[in-house]
C-alpha cells in the first residue's frame, strides 16, 4: 500500500468536511439554534406547526387527554371524564407527534455516513 503525501490526505479530508457542512445546511432542519438574546440557550423546535393559540390548546388538551385514556384505560361511557371525540383527539396527538420526527435529519446521517465510509475504503 502506497503512503500518500500529506497534503493530498489533508486535500481529502478538506473537501470531505466542506461536503458534510454543504449536507448538514440542506438537512438540519427541524431543530435550530435559541437566538443569542435567549438566556436558556440550546435548540427549539422549527417544524411543531401550530396556527394559532387556539390550536395550541386543542393541541394541549388532547395531550392530556391521551395521557388520561392511557392511565386510566379508554371507557367512552366514563362519566368522569369529560373527553368528547377522543378517536379525533388521539388522531391529532399522533400527528402532532408525526410532525416531530426529523425525516432530514436523518437524511442526513444516511448521506454522511456514506460518503464517510466510501471515502475511508479508498485511502
Amino acid at each position: 500500500m502506497k503512503n500518500k503525501p500529506k497534503k493530498q490526505r489533508k486535500k481529502k479530508h478538506v473537501k470531505k468536511l466542506q461536503e458534510l457542512n454543504i449536507m448538514a445546511k440542506e438537512h438540519f432542519r427541524l431543530l435550530s439554534p435559541t437566538p443569542e438574546y435567549v438566556y436558556r440557550k440550546g435548540n427549539y423546535l422549527k417544524y411543531a406547526y401550530i396556527r394559532n393559540y387556539e390550536e395550541l390548546g386543542y393541541t394541549l388538551e388532547s395531550l392530556l387527554n391521551v395521557c388520561i385514556m392511557a392511565m386510566d384505560g379508554f371507557d367512552p361511557n366514563n362519566q368522569r371524564r369529560d373527553i368528547k371525540e377522543a378517536h379525533t383527539q388521539l388522531a391529532d396527538v399522533l400527528e402532532f407527534t408525526k410532525n416531530l420526527i426529523p425525516h432530514e435529519e436523518f437524511e442526513f446521517l444516511d448521506k454522511s455516513r456514506k460518503l464517510l465510509l466510501t471515502k475511508n475504503k479508498e485511502q
